[in-house]
């Protein structure tokens, strides 16, 4: 009798699981939500619906899904959360200039980031400890250097520029550099990590690792591509069902990211420790300290956070993130562009040669006179939108949107890659044409630019400013010395293929980059007079190293920069 009891509460219980998974979605949010889908799509609400659509691009999913409704807010449940997209360059502003939606979703996702499953950070959180954290963190790192002009940075910026160029024109010194650089050429957009990072770094600690160092850096850009790969813009399926992460082969992802996550947590841990080890609250070295020294005074008192050590790790990871794989990807998918475009390259170099010429590298003095230069990279954001559907905003109480009711917590995603492609706005804009942010005397347009990259409002991607510069110190400096090639017999990169995670991003690519000077006499051993002393450069991997191994090469020429 007992074991037929146990049976019958066992196949109630199972059949209510399978009536709350299988059940269609009961209708929409409301009579005046925004038009979409029905809503009776099983399990996964219309998140199983754009899958079903474009398992690899959800945003393209979700315009399509817009163009056969035909709205540009697009009115979708994700499981059991109403949720729109917004498709629209107008309607977008007003989203993001709206209090009302800068809230966060709770997305599992962003959890994952966490060792103890907390919100924590900037970017995944929102409300008064968000608005805290936010304000201190861009106040203090302005100090240093973050999202404004400041010398200092910028000669180490400069630093690190200088020993990019020299791994692209001698290949690797340290071992770990040979996962990267091999036979002339290097890997994208992995050979950008150390200098991204070091940037970002010297900012928070006021140091940079050292290029022998910089393996750490390498690895920890890898595990940084592996989450943004393998998320996706919707927060991924385990965002809706958590459970799943016990179930293969959702478990597999499950792992992937958790591991990729934390090994970037780890390495930033390392940095805190090295100068919470030293701190001394009556000497601040660096923006460390000083939140050292707030982090004394305070005592977390869950389920809010303040200054304490879990949400200065995250806090610094969601500005670490973006620098060591979300700009240099950007770079990369730039690099790509530019290898169908090879006239934009030339007129790029063209410019630098006449406001920067080649004894010394661009420099941000220089961008009001690189307008071409400037041009690019903004037309490269826009046609290869980095985020194509941003973070996802939260609704933080009832509100309407253009006529439509949203209710409290109701997801909002930004098109951008849609936006960045609107035809009424851009005209042409499948064509890669840095000339539309140019005015008539060819000098750059900043009305022009209406483009979205980094968000706006409240919710502005607080890197932008930091991500501008270094992109275009590292595109300026590129163009300046090197003309870009790929492997032989290497078919031009096809730019459909790639794939969307949190980013868009490509598969990694080998790329050389060619010396401009050296191409043109055709030539592997340049020869050359610097101010009456005869030198040479030697851009040919065979020959650099017999020379190297040469002993009466070993001296070091007496320059009066070394004696100072």
């Amino acid at each position: 009798m007992l074991a037929s009891t146990t049976l019958l509460l066992w196949g109630v219980a199972v059949l209510l699981l399978l009536y709350s998974l299988l059940r269609p979605l009961t209708g929409r949010p409301g009579k005046n939500f925004p038009p979409g889908p029905p809503g009776l799509f099983p399990f996964l609400g219309d998140y199983g619906l754009l899958l079903l659509i474009n398992y690899r691009h959800l945003h393209k999913a979700a315009l399509s899904l817009g163009d056969f409704y035909r709205t540009k807010i697009l009115g979708i449940s994700l499981k059991n959360f109403p949720s729109i997209v917004v498709n629209d360059l107008a309607v977008a502003k007003e989203v993001l200039n709206r209090k009302v939606f800068d809230g966060r979703p709770d997305l599992y996702l962003a959890r994952i980031r966490d060792k103890d499953f907390n919100r924590r950070g900037i970017f995944f959180t929102d409300g008064p400890s968000w608005k805290e954290q936010r304000w201190f963190i861009l106040r203090y790192l302005r100090d240093y250097g973050f999202g404004r002009r400041f010398p200092q940075h910028e000669a180490e910026v400069n630093s690190e520029l200088l020993i990019l160029i020299d791994q692209l024109r001698y290949g690797p010194k340290h071992e770990h550099e040979n996962a990267i650089m091999r036979d002339g050429y290097v890997k994208c957009p992995n050979v950008f990590f150390s200098c991204f990072a070091n940037a970002f770094l010297q900012i928070v600690s006021g140091e940079r690792l050292s290029r022998e160092e910089t393996g750490v850096l390498y690895e920890t850009g890898s595990n940084a591509m592996i989450f943004q790969r393998n998320g996706d813009d919707y927060g991924t399926i385990l965002s809706y069902f958590p459970s799943l992460r016990y179930i293969y082969p959702f478990s597999r992802k499950y792992n992937v990211i958790r591991k990729a996550s934390l090994n970037v947590n780890g390495f930033i841990q390392t940095i805190i420790d090295k100068y919470l080890r030293t701190f001394d609250e009556n000497h601040v070295r660096c923006f460390l300290d000083l939140y050292f020294r707030e982090m004394v005074k305070c005592t977390p008192q869950e389920p809010n956070f303040t200054f304490q050590p879990d949400q200065l790790l995250l806090g610094l990871v969601d500005f670490f993130f973006p620098a060591i794989s979300g700009a240099t990807t950007q770079v990369a998918m730039l690099l790509e562009r530019l290898l169908h475009n090879p006239d934009v390259v030339q007129r790029m170099q063209r410019e630098i040669d006449e406001v920067v010429g080649h004894g010394r590298l661009p420099t941000l003095d220089d961008r009001n006179q690189l307008s071409y230069t400037e041009a690019t990279l903004r037309e490269a954001m826009r046609i290869d939108t980095l985020v194509p559907s941003g973070i996802a905003h939260r609704v933080q109480e009832d509100t309407t949107l253009r006529g439509y009711e949203l209710p409290k917590d109701t997801f909002v995603l930004i098109g951008l890659d849609a936006i960045h492609n609107q035809k009424e706005y851009w005209g042409d804009p499948e064509c890669f044409r840095p000339e539309r942010f140019l005015d008539d005397d060819g000098k750059l347009c900043l009305a022009k630019d209406l483009s979205l990259p980094f968000g706006a409002g409240k919710r502005l991607c607080a890197g932008e400013t930091f991500a501008r510069n270094i992109m275009f110190l590292t595109l300026a400096a590129l163009m300046q010395n090197f003309n870009i090639r790929q492997p032989p017999n290497a078919r031009l990169p096809d730019l459909s293929k790639r794939n969307t995670g949190v980013i868009i991003a490509p598969e990694d690519y080998w790329l050389r980059a060619a010396s401009k000077l050296a191409r043109f006499y055709k030539t592997k051993v340049l020869g050359l007079s610097l101010v009456g002393y005869p030198s040479i450069i030697v851009q040919d991997l065979d020959i650099a190293r017999k020379l190297l191994a040469r002993r009466e090469l070993d001296g070091r020429p007496n320059l009066f920069l070394a004696q100072l």
